[in-house]
This record gives structure tokens, sequence and C-alpha cells, in this order.
């Protein structure tokens, strides 16, 4: 037998209507009684009286109580005679309690302070506070690679101190007293690290890649002169085959606005050689002739541009204003992995014109 679904909204049309007449007199004021009479009165009893209140204290909003002190100053105002009144000397049993504890060193070298009675104690938490000292003594060269001396020469308390400190940082250290505070390494040479101003606008940050950014081709070649040449020393693989000279452009994907990526070009064999002659001897400097980037991989990017950690770019330079240091500072940090391919459904997707060529001219 079938049954029928209960259904849970339902729909009541209103048959009968009740349409009352106008009120045939004006409105009046009607009297209210007020809400006092509305209650019993409140009366006290006996026993509400002798109840106490409880009184919930918070213990963070707690402040210390001395109570000898609150008796004190409750004396001074009731009898301040007795309280003013001289002490009485001490009895004589009492007198080694004033005398003041000796020192004394137990087994594991730490000094202590002993009390001249077997029975007194100190409590556990002043035991905590007044801890003895070691008798091993640590140099302060230890803690902060600088000795005693030195520390109160860094101590500029007084104007004409600190003008002497600021003398003092144009004087010429000693190379052959100068080393180094933790290694004991000595210096061979100082050189001025100053700013460099003719990179001081440019803007630049560090890439991080996830993989090797090399090609395929330049990775087979590093395989083969891998066996007979030492990667700890320079010149690096990325100096030999130009992967340090390649570029990253950023692309957007015009199916999806927020698609951005980056993709990867690196030169190619003609322009290889060009750029590690280039860099090998930098006096001879590049021509104007125009250089051929390939693009290689795609790219995802994140770049951290509050990083905590700062870096300094510094090149060392040797021409006629002498030998020097100069720096430039490097305020973000980009993390770049490879980007995965899209599966077959979504290829269309990717079905774009992209740059595979990119043609680069260096002027001076």
């Amino acid at each position: 037998m079938a049954t029928k679904k209960a259904r849970q909204d339902y729909i009541c049309r209103v048959r009968y209507r009740n349409v009352l007449p106008p009120v045939p007199y004006a409105p009046k004021m009607i009297t209210i009684p007020s809400l006092i009479e509305r209650h019993v009165p409140y009366q006290s009893t006996s026993l509400v009286e002798q109840t106490p209140y409880s009184l919930t204290m918070d213990q963070s909003a707690a402040i210390p109580f001395d109570k000898a002190l609150v008796d004190y100053l409750d004396a001074m105002e009731s009898n301040p005679e007795e309280v003013s009144r001289p002490i009485e000397q001490v009895a004589e049993e009492d007198e080694i309690l004033l005398t003041t504890p000796t020192d004394g060193q137990g087994n594991n070298g730490m000094y202590t302070r002993k009390p001249n009675v077997t029975w007194l104690r100190r409590s556990e938490y002043i035991v905590q506070e007044t801890r003895g000292v070691s008798n091993r003594k640590e140099g302060v060269e230890s803690k902060f690679a600088m000795s005693g001396a030195a520390a109160k020469k860094h101590s500029y308390n007084t104007l004409q101190e600190q003008i002497a400190g600021v003398e003092n940082t144009f004087k010429q250290p000693d190379v052959h007293t100068l080393q180094h505070p933790q290694t004991k390494s000595k210096a061979k040479k100082i050189i001025p690290l100053l700013p460099d101003m003719q990179c001081w606008e440019n803007i630049y940050t560090i890439g991080q890649f996830s993989a090797e950014p090399a090609d395929e081709a330049r990775l087979q070649k590093r395989r083969l002169m891998k066996e007979d040449y030492d990667t700890s020393k320079r010149p690096r693989y990325s100096e030999l085959d130009a992967t340090d000279r390649g570029i990253l452009r950023p692309m957007v994907n015009p199916h999806d606005p927020e698609d951005t990526y980056l993709v990867w070009f690196l030169p190619d064999g003609e322009s290889t050689k060009r750029l590690v002659n280039q860099k090998q001897n930098p006096l001879q400097g590049l021509s104007e002739d125009v250089l051929t980037y390939n693009a290689v991989c795609d790219y995802e990017y994140k770049n951290d541009a509050g990083s905590s950690s700062k870096y300094l770019l510094i090149s060392i330079h040797d021409d006629d204003m002498g030998e020097r240091a100069v720096y430039c500072p490097i305020r973000s940090k980009m993390v770049v992995r490879k980007k995965r391919a899209q599966s077959a459904k979504f290829k269309y997707l990717d079905d774009y014109e992209k740059p595979n060529v990119l043609t680069v001219t260096y002027t001076k």
C-alpha cells in the first residue's frame, strides 16, 4: 500500500473574520498603580544581618601585606610612648644572633655564609636568591669577546670620553695586532669599506632556487668535467657556463590575471663564451653585440620583502683610487620553484603565446 509523504509546511485559509466596530467614546487617561505597590516591601532579618558577605579576591590583583608594619602603625596611633621606648639590653644568650655570619667554603668550591648557631636556617626563598658564587672565575673575553680593560674603553660616560671615542674610530688599527675575537685568526690586510654610490639606487634581491637552475646541456657538461674538478674552489660551475648570468622575466597568464610566474632564460653557446670571457677579464669590457637568451623553465615565486635577515652586496675594486671594498644593501629575498605542468583537462589554460628568445645588448 502506497503511503503519502507528510509535508512539514502548511497553508491555512482564513474563513471567518471578526470585524469589530469603532470605539463609541473618546479615549481617556487610565490611572495605573505604581510599581512599588505591586511588590512586598523588603524587611531585613537577624539571619541576614549575621551572615557575612563573601569577598572574592583576584590573586593577580593582590598586593603584599606586611602585618608587622600595620601593627606598628596602629601601635603608634594608640600608644606611641610604648613603641618609641628605647630597646632594653639584649640578653646574653641572644647576643650571638647579632654577630655577622662567618664565610665558609664547601666541598664543591662554593662560598657560603654560615650562621653562628646551628639551629638558625634561611628560608627556602632567601636561599635561592642568595646563592653562593662559584670559586671558578670566568674571563670576560669568553662572554663578550672583549677584555675588561677594553670594556671600560667602550663606556663613554662624559662628553670628553664621547669625543675621544669618535676620534679613535679614525685611527688606523695595527694589522699585526688585529685578530678575530673568537678564532684568534690574524688579519692579513685592511681594506676600507665604503657605500657604493653608483649602484645604491638599484634594487637587488636574493634569488633562491629550489633546484639547480642550469639546463640539461649544462648539467651534462658538468658531469663530464666533475672527475677532475674541485667544486670547493672557484670558479664555480655557474661561472664557467654563465648560469649566474641568467634572466628572470615576469609573465601573466591572459586567461587568469592572478596567475603570475617567472620565465628563466639562459644564454646560448656563443653568448655564454662572451659572458664568461668578460667575467674573467673585466677590464676588457663587453662589446655592444646582441646576446641571445633562450627560455629554459617556468618558475613560481614568493617574494619576501620584509625579511628579518639583511644582506649586503660587497665587491672589491682595485683601480686608480686604490684598493677598496664597496657595499650595497639587499632589501628583499625571492624563493622560486619550478611551476607544475597543467593536467590534460586544464591544458587549454597554457595555450597562449610565450616568449622563447630574448635579445639583450649591454651598453656602457
